[in-house]
């Protein structure tokens, strides 16, 4: 095809690049809007691009562009900035507004640096000045623009793929600066912490504000120890969720960076902070049911090592009663010896003592946290679990460590006795003096614990 006399004759089409139809990700040839309104230009870069197997659209002004950009959806634009009606300028700013992943080539007969400046500025990828010396020119950076747009495209994506992973994840996936204040968490936050993401972000200082305060000071020598070394480290400690229980978790560090002041770059820590409570709650069962152990067998051992000399003295007190009844000293010795063995009775079926600290606790998360421990096991025999309690209720003064062990101990029942198709209820209600907690099986009578 031979160019027009308006256009300088053209070099050989290079056979280094072949045509681009069959690289569109979507198995078509790729689209290119020209907006020219020399028609002659505009026929010859057409034929040109035509015959490098694209699909080539025409239009003469802005309008007409615009309306092909909406209605064609091309994959790349030549934008001509002097086209009658809507300037060029202007078209090339709506396309970056509606349209921002549409690559816009300008061709265009202004060749000052402030023009194409100003082109970039408006969202143009590449600028090329008219004439048009080389098409080959005009070829590649097509091709290179759709290239980029691939690029794009895959990189949005992969971005896309990433977050939603992230977001998906059941453990909190979070990133601090080095004052500590919080860059980003994901939607794990609501479910493990309590708090929305919205609310964490938004909150300055929120994420030392909610570590348990006795372990504030261990936490942020901890924090911003990993930013001089730019080690990962490994940290547990306690949280604070919105109703005001602490909850242990564990914080992994993913990757650490220290500030870089030259560059003006602050530090970063990425990691995650994962739920420890229910691995401390089975531990703290764990280590008081072997304490049990430890002592019932300690008590036994005592009690029989006691027990034979009470025995025996409680045998001499009673014949020394029987040959001298008027002794007084043998009627006090009998006394004594019998109160002995009422003690030693009371050892041996004595547990060991619970360390209990009174202090304000939710009954609503207590039974949300038995729930969490008992769903597994009610779920394979077939029994559904369901939480009846208010969040609204007053706190109550006890131990809510004491509290679960008692209500997993009720419902331990519920695990014992359940059959597939039976129901489970951890009820919790107002009792007028007092709240009463009640694990219903079906619809037997409740076993209730009263924790006034």
């Amino acid at each position: 095809m031979c160019p027009p006399p308006s256009q300088p004759p053209q070099p050989p089409r290079s056979p280094s690049f072949p045509p681009p139809g069959a690289a569109h990700p979507h198995g078509r040839p790729a689209c290119v809007l020209s907006v020219e309104d020399d028609p002659v230009i505009r026929q010859s870069i057409a034929g040109w691009l035509s015959d490098e197997g694209y699909l080539v659209l025409e239009a003469e002004d802005g309008i007409s562009a615009l309306r092909a950009v909406r209605e064609q959806r091309p994959d790349v634009v030549l934008l001509d900035l002097g086209i009658p009606g809507i300037s060029g300028d202007a078209v090339l700013e709506r396309m970056a507004q509606e349209s921002p992943e549409v690559p816009v080539v300008v061709v265009s007969g202004r060749a000052e640096i402030g023009d194409a400046i100003n082109a970039f500025k408006l969202g143009a990828w590449d600028y090329i000045t008219k004439p048009i010396l080389n098409m080959n020119m005009l070829a590649l950076t097509v091709r290179n623009c759709l290239e980029r747009r691939r690029l794009r495209e895959r990189l949005s994506a992969m971005e896309s793929r990433y977050s939603g992973l992230v977001q998906g994840l059941p453990v909190v996936v979070f990133s601090l600066d080095d004052t500590l204040e919080l860059t980003f968490i994901n939607e794990a936050c609501r479910t493990v912490l309590g708090w929305t993401p919205e609310q964490a972000l938004l909150e300055p200082g929120w994420f030392m504000d909610n570590v348990f305060p006795e372990d504030r000071e261990r936490v942020r020598g901890a924090f911003s120890g990993a930013f001089s070394a730019s080690t990962p480290f490994s940290l547990e400690f306690r949280m604070i969720n919105p109703r005001g229980i602490p909850l242990f978790v564990q914080a992994r560090s993913t990757a650490v960076a220290s500030p870089d002041l030259s560059r003006g770059m602050p530090g970063r820590i990425e990691g995650v902070l994962i739920d420890l409570s229910r691995r401390v709650f089975l531990e703290r069962l764990l280590v008081q049911r072997e304490k049990l152990n430890t002592l019932g067998a300690l008590v036994d051992e005592i009690a029989h090592e006691f027990r034979n000399p009470v025995f025996a003295l409680a045998g001499f007190a009673r014949t020394l009663h029987r040959k001298f009844p008027d002794a007084h000293e043998a009627e006090v010795v009998l006394e004594e010896a019998t109160r002995l063995e009422a003690l030693i009775n009371r050892v041996q079926q004595y547990l060991a003592p619970v360390d209990i600290v009174p202090r304000p606790c939710s009954l609503a998360a207590v039974l949300d946290f038995a729930a969490d421990l008992l769903h597994a096991p009610l779920q394979r025999k077939g029994v559904e679990l369901r939480v009846e309690a208010a969040a609204s209720l007053p706190p109550v003064q006890s131990d809510p460590d004491l509290l679960a062990q008692i209500v997993v101990g009720m419902a331990g029942l519920a695990v014992e006795h359940g059959v597939p198709g039976s129901e489970a209820v951890l009820r919790c209600r107002d009792a007028g003096r007092g709240q009463l907690v009640e694990v219903l099986l079906r619809t037997e009578s409740p076993l209730a614990h009263d924790t006034e």
